[in-house]
């Protein structure tokens, strides 16, 4: 290792190290503009000369590799007046705007400018004044304040993979730009408002809203993916005006989605404000006592058999999932409850699945290093955007990527390689791949299987269409066999990976809001309906009262027609923030807080806990939904033990000892994957799901800019995300005289939805592919069919 003295201090650094790294590992700050810690080196800024002893000229630390022996002044009166200079150079043509810049208080210039930049200026010809672009709904240009430092051109290209920005010209007449006149069609655009240091590239949701030091700001969780990204929430007055990425480099680095950036402005839409009950009149407000006094009225007048309970997996957090499934458990004596709402497949739970088995065992760093990565139903880039991030590292890095998919996806991972199968079919192709570990063949699952024998860190990651699919135990324990027969599901490498986007979908597994389950993966005596069977009971009459925990029911479960039905049916208790089909159809509304708005905890797709404070007040009679279930439960022989959020805390503590208050309230992240063993030896189906019957195989996604209620909400979000669209191929368009862009009628049975068409190569023949979520074009709606793959008529219009 080469040692090295930066200003009178030594220190020893890894071979290849620059300067700027070693500087930054002693605690010495050096100034920059173009340099960024994950993005190459450019080197075009100048901002960081410094002096090296034995060199006639100041060298430019963040790309000079260090050597032995090497001594480093950062602060020498060379390193001093050649900042200066490159400092004047830069404000020639920068306007004086800081009084109305949204940088301004929070800019790498300013701060800079006032050490190194004169204080007038010598330079007297015209400024060059570049135009404007308009980049879209999230970023605001001002490019006479570009300093061409490249961080977003970097950005885009080495990072998001989209390669929008670019520069055009040289010198002076350099311009930083998309060229072409569009809006930014990355997911991750509003990074480049984050790594530009001056007020070039803005926030434009943020424009103009506040200034950096009117505002407090606080560390939070991102709740609309699995990935549980670390950020800063930035408010005013109780109303959040922005948010940005915290740098976590064991999670999200220091990134951060277009959803979790901008989806802010939904918080406040349609919210539950004040408790409510069904009267001959409808809906009436209430008083908190009184709507407690009717919801346990409504329970205590059933059998408890004839009570169940439905979970949303959106941004709900540890204390009111382990508050709920206890209430239900232990209070009012009933287990049947679930959160898989869009599951098909509940065959797993005759078997006693572990942590591991429904999580990620590969954390998110260890798959940078992985050299072959299956994926399987899993479009990771718009469900779990920065995970998708690590993948496009590792292939950078020399991993091969293959997606094993019912359509074609531009996941902006280098080389990756698809192979088609038809809805359903996906079980029976892992395993051909399982056979062909022993005999080896021509095939596609032949060829994969020869791939993952020569791979000596792979990795098959399952994503939401795999783990909604109708055979969703047969494709799981078909990965699992794949990899325990190659020996990579031990502690050296474990590569099996399911990986559910949904926020909440771990911390209610950990909660024990499973039917079959408790808390902490405990066993029970008494085990109860799952989340179809529930459904089911309540449309057949067979359960009276369904207490429903944050869920749109009819947005959210896998049977949309299904869910309608049985809320016409029962008795419904809503508890929740945000006002949709199913409170609508409550006989009892309690209002709870969204995720800012209350202290809580979120486990990760990785198993790792993160515990954050409120940073919002309620709004108007909104109470936290752990102390609503608290309260209920005193109308219960056997109230719930814990009056305090830290009681609660501990009574979540013994029954799974991964939340523990001590690790969980300091500065370290909690591990990630810390469970074993996988469950293994379980046997195989045939698995086939696939569509027996004629006419075009529909299949559903969520959309990225629609995917949560919070998202749903944002005004922000509804410009990105426009109307739903069926999504269909070449040859099936023409036999149906559909046109690219022209409305389309979508019908099943009685059921139908219009939309625009999108005639896409990469849909396979005989597959039509919509979006969930929508309510002017319910696809979800003419989706009924649980077991398999609904078929459908498409006609134009």
């Amino acid at each position: 290792m080469p040692t090295l003295i930066i200003d009178g201090k030594e220190i020893s650094v890894q071979p290849g190290a620059t300067i700027m790294e070693a500087a930054k590992k002693l605690g010495v700050y050096v100034p920059h503009f173009c340099y960024h810690p994950k993005l190459s080196v450019a080197g075009n800024c100048r901002m960081c000369l410094v002096e090296v002893e034995k060199m006639p000229k100041p060298v430019v630390a963040c790309a000079m590799p260090v050597s032995d022996g090497m001594v480093v002044k950062t602060q020498s009166d060379m390193a001093q007046s050649s900042r200066k200079g490159v400092m004047e150079f830069l404000l020639i043509n920068h306007p004086l705007d800081c009084p109305v810049c949204d940088q301004g208080g929070a800019c790498d210039l300013q701060d800079l400018a006032m050490k190194y930049g004169p204080d007038r200026s010598r330079y007297i010809e015209i400024k060059r004044e570049p135009g404007n672009q308009d980049l879209g709904p999230l970023i605001e240009t001002e490019m006479d304040r570009c300093i061409h430092c490249t961080r977003c051109i970097r950005f885009s290209t080495e990072i998001a993979g989209v390669e929008e920005m670019g520069a055009t010209g040289r010198g002076d007449h350099m311009l930083v730009g998309t060229y072409v006149k569009q809006a930014l069609s990355s997911e991750l655009a509003g990074n480049l408002a984050q790594v530009c240091p001056v007020g070039a590239l803005n926030d434009k949701p943020f424009h103009f809203k506040a200034r950096s030091w009117e505002m407090d700001s606080n560390d939070a969780v991102c709740s609309h993916c699995s990935v549980g990204c670390q950020v800063q929430v930035d408010h005013l007055e109780g109303s959040v005006k922005r948010v940005t990425a915290r740098s976590c480099d064991d999670i999200n680095e220091t990134w951060l989605c277009d959803k979790g950036r901008f989806a802010y402005d939904g918080i406040d839409q349609d919210r539950l404000t004040a408790p409510a009950v069904k009267t001959a009149d409808g809906q009436q407000p209430t008083s908190w006592q009184e709507a407690l006094e009717k919801a346990a009225e409504l329970i205590k007048g059933v059998d408890a058999s004839r009570v169940a309970g439905l979970v949303s997996e959106e941004q709900t957090n540890a204390e009111e999932l382990y508050a709920f499934q206890d209430l239900l458990r232990n209070s009012i004596g009933t287990a049947h409850m679930d959160h898989r709402l869009r599951q098909r497949d509940f065959s797993g739970d005759a078997s006693p699945l572990t942590r591991a088995d429904l999580m990620m065992n590969t954390s998110l760093v260890q798959l940078d290093t992985s050299d072959l990565i299956i994926l399987v139903g899993a479009n990771t880039r718009y469900d779990t955007p920065i995970l998708n991030l690590r993948l496009r590292k590792a292939a950078r890095n020399g991993a091969r990527v293959i997606s094993i998919a019912q359509r074609s996806m531009d996941l902006v991972i280098p080389e990756l390689e698809t192979l088609l199968q038809a809805p359903g079919a996906e079980a029976a192709f892992l395993q051909d791949v399982l056979k062909g570990l022993d005999s080896a063949t021509d095939s596609d699952a032949g060829k994969l299987a020869q791939a993952l024998k020569a791979a000596d860190k792979p990795v098959i990651l399952l994503g939401d269409q795999a783990i909604n699919h109708p055979a969703a135990e047969t494709v799981r324990r078909s990965a699992v066999a794949i990899l325990e027969k190659l020996g990579k599901l031990d502690d050296s490498w474990n590569g099996y990976n399911r990986v559910s986007s949904r926020a909440s979908a771990v911390t209610a597994q950990d909660c024990g809001v499973v039917p079959h389950r408790g808390a902490g993966y405990s066993l029970v005596e008494n085990q109860g309906k799952n989340a179809l069977q529930i459904l089911q009971s309540a449309a057949a009459g067979e359960i009276d009262v369904l207490f429903v925990l944050g869920a749109d029911l009819e947005r959210e479960a896998a049977n949309s027609v299904l869910a309608g039905q049985a809320l016409e049916k029962v008795k419904v208790i809503y508890l929740g923030a945000y006002a949709n089909s199913t409170s609508a159809a409550a006989d009892v509304v309690l209002p709870g807080l969204a995720a800012w708005e209350k202290m809580g905890t979120f486990t990760n797709v990785e198993g790792r806990s993160q515990r954050m404070a409120a940073i919002l007040p309620a709004p108007g009679e909104a109470k936290e939904d752990w102390r609503v279930l608290r309260k209920l439960s005193d109308a219960f022989a056997k109230p719930l033990a814990y009056n305090s959020v830290e009681m609660l805390q501990e009574a979540l503590e013994k029954a799974d000892l991964r939340y523990n208050r001590e690790r969980l309230e300091c500065d370290d992240l909690s591990p990630a994957c810390a469970h074993k063993p996988v469950t293994t030896g379980l046997p195989l189906d045939a698995g086939d799901a696939s569509s027996q019957k004629g006419g075009l195989v529909l299949i559903t996604e969520t959309p990225f800019y629609h995917s949560d209620a919070v998202v749903a909400r944002s005004g922000v979000m509804k410009v990105l995300n426009g109307s739903n669209s069926l999504r269909i191929h070449p040859d099936d368009a023409a036999k149906a005289k559909i046109s690219d862009g022209g409305m389309v009628k979508l019908a099943m049975s009685d059921s139908s939805a219009e939309m625009k068409a999108i005639v896409d190569a990469g849909v396979m023949a005989g597959t039509v592919i919509s979006y969930t979520g929508y309510t002017e074009s319910a696809v979800q709606m003419v989706d009924s069919e649980q077991g398999g793959y609904p078929t459908v008529t498409v006609s134009a219009l």
